[in-house]
């Protein structure tokens, strides 16, 4: 099954492609955390930490993104 690599000594072609990536400085910085405690129903958390796997504490940064992406959704839906 393990197939040999034959290379050759053929001229190869290349194509430079400018950088795409914006500068380190218009990257978008990390957003400041604030910790906070809420009151979850036991289903919903049972429901991320079986999405998160063996990593314990993943399903809790998960909650934090749904969060902060339904937020960013909803002051762009109303024009804030």
């Amino acid at each position: 099954m393990n197939k040999r690599i034959r290379y050759t000594d053929e001229p190869m072609e290349f194509k430079i492609i400018e950088d795409f990536l914006p500068p380190p400085g218009e990257l978008r910085a990390r957003m400041r955390k604030v910790k906070v405690t809420v009151e979850v129903g036991a289903p919903t958390v049972e429901a991320f930490r079986k999405k998160a796997g063996r990593n314990t504490d993943a399903y809790r940064r998960m909650m934090g993104v749904l969060l902060d992406v339904y937020a960013s959704r909803q002051l762009v839906a109303k024009g804030r």
